[in-house]
Order: structure tokens, then C-alpha cells, then sequence
């Protein structure tokens, strides 16, 4: 299982920010707190309007983290075979990728995983910078790839 570390929630919580009321994100999907995207489920609790506490904010990071963490601990051992086989800086990039893109738009960077298996850092950042992604989130994708392209391989 990947560890959760300080730093990597920082970072999250930093690209995130931290929104106490409901709103649209940038594709027009509910969100509040720190990036937690309103499930049809969750609407009544989270509509336009209402103001949650920064607690349920931290709750609800807390649980959208470790679903995070557990998504790219599925797919790094369905496409890579083994934790080992990559830098612990590189299973937090791919733990904040999930938290932003969900586990099935993560699967779907298969020229990264391609490269990520071969343990080639800076061609698996030059796939995560040639996508749609990059272009809705340039910097947080930029500040991404350049952790991968300069993370030391074992």
C-alpha cells in the first residue's frame, strides 16, 4: 500500500485549495472542501448554499485521500507489477493524479505507465504533459511531470 505522507497531502491540499461552500469546478462538476466531488448521493447534504465546517472538509479529504491512495495502489500493481519498482515521489504524483482524475482517467495515460514500467521518469512526464489534462490544469500538471522527470530511479 502506498504511504500517505505529509508532503503529499500538503500538496494536494495545496492545488485543491479549500472551498466551504459548494461549486461548480472547471468542467461544471459539484465540488466543496478540498476537492471533493458532490456524488449524486450527496447532494441534498452539499448543495449551493450551504456552508460546511473546515472538520467535514478534513473528513471528507480524509476518505477522498485513502480512495486516492488505494485507486493508484490498484493500478500501479495492475501496470507496473510492484511498489518497489518506483519512486516513492513518483506513487505520490500518480496518488494526486487519482485524487484529481479519478482511477479510470489515471488508467488511461498508457503511454506513462508504458514508460513508468520501462523507469524512464522524464519520457512518462513528457506523456503526462501531451494531454487533455494539461491543458485544463497547466501548472499542477507541469509541477507534477517535473517530480516524475527528476525522481531517483532505484
Amino acid at each position: 500500500m502506498i504511504t500517505i505522507t505529509n508532503s503529499m497531502r500538503d500538496r494536494i491540499r495545496t492545488h485543491e485549495g479549500c472551498v466551504l461552500e459548494p461549486y461548480e469546478d472547471s468542467l461544471g462538476k459539484l465540488t466543496v472542501g478540498i476537492g471533493h466531488l458532490v456524488k449524486a448521493h450527496e447532494r441534498k447534504r452539499y448543495e449551493k448554499g450551504v456552508t460546511i465546517t473546515q472538520q467535514e472538509a478534513d473528513e471528507l479529504f480524509d476518505i477522498d485521500l485513502n480512495r486516492a491512495a488505494a485507486g493508484a495502489d490498484e493500478l500501479i500493481i495492475k501496470k507496473i507489477g510492484n511498489h518497489d519498482d518506483l519512486p516513492q515521489s513518483v506513487q505520490e504524483v500518480l496518488v494526486e493524479m487519482v485524487f484529481q482524475l479519478g482511477q479510470t482517467g489515471v488508467k488511461q495515460f498508457r503511454n506513462m505507465w508504458a514508460s513508468l514500467k520501462d523507469k524512464d521518469g522524464e519520457m512518462a512526464a513528457m506523456h503526462m504533459k501531451d494531454s487533455k489534462w494539461h491543458k485544463q490544469t497547466k501548472n499542477r500538471c507541469e509541477a507534477l511531470a517535473k517530480i516524475v522527470a527528476t525522481a531517483q530511479w532505484t
